[in-house]
């Protein structure tokens, strides 16, 4: 049976709402399709393309493209109702190369820069949470029960395998209630060092592009946790290079590396008010500068060298935020829940609501 706390990781992944059955989605009523944006909007990814483009992915496989900053919005057709969570392209800056995962094993592909998507066969109904596309035919995801899938021809096929969690040092009636954790967040530094994150504090690493990876989440057990039940779960991971990297999740969690994971440690949010909302996804800046987002509303942020603080937004959120990018240290965007769209253009100084 599962631990009671990493049920509801499971329930709140998809967005903020109870699902019922294995991570089942929660279908709302149709969109109207007069409208580009509405209330019941969900978005669960944004993609910073260049200064001006940008594409928010959400319920429903509905995808927002903007080519002016934010100031117009039109919808681009994909061939599914299925909700889109992750969405990642293989060849920056030309960015022409992606793809996204989503709801019941749905994959997306696009060759044109994100104008058409077609549904690729991914060979599984779990749901895929996140993805990291290494090259223009390689790439993973990970999602439900342990799966890792990952496709070396551009998507023409994906193989599947499960990431056993370790139980070195943990009695058995654990391991059996840890065997199969859900896989959240996934990050590569480059095409041999990549991690991966998920339920019960797991950190999975690989050294050698994918082919074998290790635990790496012992470290965080301490005298105040002490039992790997009781680390948080972790539903977004950032890397930088092959030292840096940060993974946020469960009960306000932010842990932190400078060694590539070898050793991991938990950093406190500076704030009267303790936050202890999940936090979903995290970004970190090569020089340091870090955001991560949450599902009250926050958004907390750090400096080289500096504590976490909230982020004064200039407005009130009260709705889940799930998805987070910058283009450079002045453009950034931030997507969530009731059609929330933010934009800054000062570093995160000041944001304003982009209404589709």
């Amino acid at each position: 049976m599962r631990h009671a706390k990493h049920i509801v990781a499971v329930l709140i992944i998809v967005g903020g709402f109870v699902s019922a059955g294995c991570h089942q989605e929660v279908h709302l009523p149709p969109l109207p399709e007069a409208k580009i944006s509405v209330l019941g909007d969900r978005f669960y990814d944004v993609k910073a393309l260049s200064a001006e483009r940008t594409l928010v992915i959400g319920y429903g496989g509905k995808i927002l493209e903007t080519t002016d900053s934010g100031k117009n919005w039109n919808i681009i057709q994909t061939p599914t109702k299925r909700a889109l969570y992750n969405l990642r392209f293989a060849d920056a800056p030309k960015n022409q190369v992606g793809w996204i995962v989503g709801e019941a094993g749905l994959i997306l592909h696009t060759k044109d820069g994100g104008k058409t998507w077609v549904e690729q066969e991914s060979g599984t109904k779990e749901y895929l949470f996140s993805l990291y596309a290494l090259s223009e035919t390689r790439a993973f995801a990970v999602g439900d029960r342990s799966l890792l899938v990952e496709t070396r021809d551009g998507g023409a096929t994906w193989s599947h395998r499960t990431l056993a969690q370790s139980t070195e040092g943990i009695s058995d009636d654990i391991a059996l209630a840890v065997q199969d954790p859900v896989l959240y967040g996934l990050s590569f530094s480059d095409d041999l060092h990549g991690w991966i994150v998920g339920e019960f504090g797991t950190i999975h690493h690989t050294k050698d592009g994918g082919e074998t990876w290790e635990p790496q989440q012992q470290t965080l057990l301490s005298e105040s946790i002490v039992d790997i039940l009781d680390l948080p779960t972790f539903f977004g991971v950032h890397f930088v290079n092959n030292l840096e990297g940060i993974a946020a999740g469960l009960e306000g969690a932010i842990a932190r590396t400078h060694d590539g994971g070898a050793s991991w440690s938990f950093e406190p949010i500076d704030e009267e008010v303790k936050v202890l909302d999940p936090l979903y996804e995290p970004f970190m800046f090569p020089d340091g500068k870090s955001w991560v987002i949450g599902s009250g509303g926050e958004v907390v942020t750090s400096g080289p060298g500096q504590p976490w603080k909230r982020a004064d937004l200039g407005m009130s959120v009260y709705t889940w935020l799930r998805g987070i990018d910058f283009f450079d240290h002045n453009v950034g965007w931030i997507v969530g829940g009731f059609g929330t769209i933010l934009r800054t253009d000062d570093g995160g100084k000041t944001w304003i609501q982009s209404y589709a």
